[in-house]
């Protein structure tokens, strides 16, 4: 008979981080459940090879998720883990068809920030361009599953000003 992986009280404080904040890198999760970084490691290895958790691998650092998080929503949750791309999908969600000089009002994030970021969202298909006169437009091709995410993580955040926004759309998932 093969034992519970989550016999240690170790991997319980690290699987309850990865439950509560999908997408976290190893080092947020150690700062979540205040480990030390050898048994972090150590342990996040064992939850993925007892397939509890899931390792995703991108370009700067590897992203941790529960099992049950659906493939579809880690690529999201793994942009959503940068506070200024939050910032700028609820800030599409307010503002649909949005241009850069609107995003710079509404989000307070400088033109190359916004130039970055707003690459890498219309690049993962999580965002469609437009045109108004001679702007860009910007505005969120799945508001429902962005919304979602948003809504169901927000604690993993930690982000006041996410809070503000998500607030008043959070009635619309409460069962």
């Amino acid at each position: 008979m093969a034992e519970d992986p989550l016999t240690l009280e170790t991997r319980r404080r690290l699987y309850r981080a990865v439950c509560a904040a999908p997408g976290l890198g190893a080092r947020e999760v150690q700062r979540a459940a205040g480990t030390g970084w050898g048994e972090t490691v150590y342990h996040l290895e064992r939850l993925v090879a007892t397939g509890l958790v899931h390792r995703e691998r991108s370009v700067h650092q590897d992203h941790y998720f529960a099992a049950d998080v659906p493939l579809a929503d880690r690529g999201v949750l793994q942009l959503l883990r940068s506070r200024s791309a939050r910032r700028l999908l609820a800030t599409l969600l307010e503002a649909p068809a949005s241009t850069v000089p609107d995003l710079e009002t509404r989000t307070g994030l400088s033109t190359g920030r916004l130039s970055v970021h707003l690459h890498r969202l219309v690049e993962t298909g999580l965002v469609r361009t437009g045109r108004s006169g001679r702007f860009r437009t910007f505005e969120l091709r799945d508001r429902e599953r962005v919304l979602r995410l948003l809504v169901l993580y927000r604690k993993g955040f930690a982000d006041e000003w996410l809070e503000g926004v998500v607030a008043t759309w959070s009635e619309l998932f409460r069962t």
